[in-house]
């Protein structure tokens, strides 16, 4: 048996349905950065989970480097990526800016 074939996997099952794709008003990032920073600023110093799956990998960086308006100064907000259950998991919250 070849390599590839043994690591091969077969279930018998449907796939699922095709999710609807929002329209492009509703998908637009700097617009779900100004909600997201808006809720985090309403509970300041609160964790909350902000993003998940597979790209989320560098929003941490962008927020604490302030890279949108909605996030700046630089600092005011704290984030954080976690593995968790295989799934990359974004964490932040609002610190307040630097006095």
């Amino acid at each position: 048996m070849s390599q590839d074939l043994a690591e091969t996997v077969i279930r018998w099952e449907e796939p699922p349905p095709i999710a609807p794709r929002l329209p492009r008003a509703q998908t637009d990032g700097a617009a779900r950065a100004r909600r997201i920073a808006a809720e985090l600023r309403s509970r300041p110093g609160e964790w909350a989970v902000i993003a998940e799956g597979a790209r989320s990998h560098v929003l941490p960086s962008r927020i604490r480097q302030g890279s949108l308006a909605v996030w700046r100064p630089a600092g005011a907000y704290q984030a954080a990526v976690r593995t968790v259950d295989g799934v990359i998991v974004v964490y932040a919250r609002y610190i307040g800016a630097a006095q």
